[in-house]
């Protein structure tokens, strides 16, 4: 990269310690938009936890062009906007709206389906607040506001109104976890924590309910595998029968062609619900805060988990048959090195605070996946060979 974040703090925000940290330490993510430029770009964005309500919100997305190798930002208010003057439904007076944190709630919304001209980036809900959930837009085209919001309707429900997750009426303080569906074109949404359903929301913004993939994902993590046309929850350490505690995390599994649902096993060396890499007794690996992600060109789910010191990139591998009722399998990459060409990087994988969860992200233009964590570091390159 040719400048770092920092060197883009908007001026509005520039007197604040978060400045352009925010987006890499306030518990939140990135997502690839693939339409930015020619290789794409990712752009990150999450806010909340400010040290006073009096301070501003920091509202902006934060883009990392791959084709220029520049950082730039977009979406910025006219004027900061501090935490306590955001309304009941999330919106400040400018109808900008705030900025939280986004874990695993940040996903790719392409020109074709509706999305700016150099795609949009969507950001589902308002994850520990009392905000009723909305999809929030923000075109990165736009260098000033240039949000909208998803119009949905959840016909099943009792209110179509709402998002909402149970039959309880109650939708507020949700987690979000995604995942995008290319090929029905529209997002795969759970809860963080018990649900009754799985959501699909059509980039039409229709939603529709299905029996929930796991029914309780916290701490856990769901993956689309394109090929396989399966939709995995992964277990957070929360499954009841032989997995719950003491064993290797179970995978709980929608056949999207069929509807079928299926739950099926793991075994390998990561990550056991109690033992960590090494053998030793009572750890805890958290799938959520690993990034973990279906890639198709490397025919298995990715994350890294930097719970651990170095930090280490994880694979689960589906069974070469049956892979909605077989065994997967757990396995680190052990061989990863710095490569001896980048003269100027750092020979040292990052670690990321508060947290990894979607800034470690596949780009299909470089094949290789890219992760940032601060505002005066380059983003990092992980290609597995």
């Amino acid at each position: 990269m040719l400048n770092n974040p920092q060197d883009v703090t908007p001026h509005i925000f520039a007197g604040d310690s978060f400045g352009t940290d925010s987006p890499f330490v306030m518990w939140g993510g990135s997502a690839i938009l693939s339409d930015y430029s020619p290789l794409g770009a990712q752009v990150y964005y999450a806010g909340g936890h400010e040290a006073s309500y009096t301070q501003p919100n920091m509202q902006f997305t934060l883009i990392c062009d791959f084709s220029t190798l520049s950082w730039s930002t977009a979406n910025i208010p006219v004027y900061a906007n501090p935490a306590n003057t955001f309304g009941a439904k999330g919106l400040a007076s400018d109808g900008t709206p705030m900025c939280p944190h986004t874990y695993l709630g940040l996903q790719e919304c392409p020109a074709a389906w509706g999305g700016g001209k150099r795609g949009s980036l969507l950001s589902f809900f308002w994850a520990g607040s009392r905000l009723p959930n909305r999809i929030n837009i923000a075109d990165v085209s736009v260098k000033t506001h240039g949000y909208s919001q998803l119009a949905t309707t959840q016909p099943q429900n009792a209110d179509p109104t709402m998002i909402r997750f149970s039959q309880q009426s109650a939708d507020s303080g949700t987690y979000p976890i995604t995942v995008m569906d290319s090929v029905r074109q529209g997002w795969w949404a759970a809860p963080t924590g018990s649900a009754d359903y799985t959501l699909f929301v059509s980039k039409t913004g229709e939603i529709r309910q299905y029996p929930a993939v796991g029914g309780n994902l916290a701490n856990g993590a769901l993956v689309l595998c394109t090929s396989l046309d399966l939709l995995v929850a992964i277990d957070g350490g929360y499954a009841s029968g032989p997995n719950a505690g003491n064993g290797f995390r179970a995978l709980y599994i929608r056949d999207l062609k069929t509807g079928a649902m299926t739950r099926t096993t793991t075994t390998g060396i990561v990550p056991s619900v109690a033992n960590g890499y090494d053998g030793s007794v009572g750890t805890f690996r958290r799938p959520d805060t690993m990034g973990l992600q279906w890639v198709e060109e490397l025919g298995c789910v990715v994350g890294l988990d930097q719970s651990v010191s170095p930090p280490v990139v994880v694979k689960l591998t589906p069974p070469a048959s049956n892979p909605a009722t077989a065994t997967w399998t757990w396995s680190t990459v052990a061989s990863l090195k710095h490569s001896p060409t980048d003269s100027g990087g750092q020979a040292n994988l990052q670690v990321a605070q508060n947290g990894v969860w979607s800034k470690f992200r596949w780009v299909p233009s470089l094949q290789a996946f890219v992760y940032g964590t601060a505002k005066h570091r380059k983003p990092q390159v992980i290609k597995i060979i």
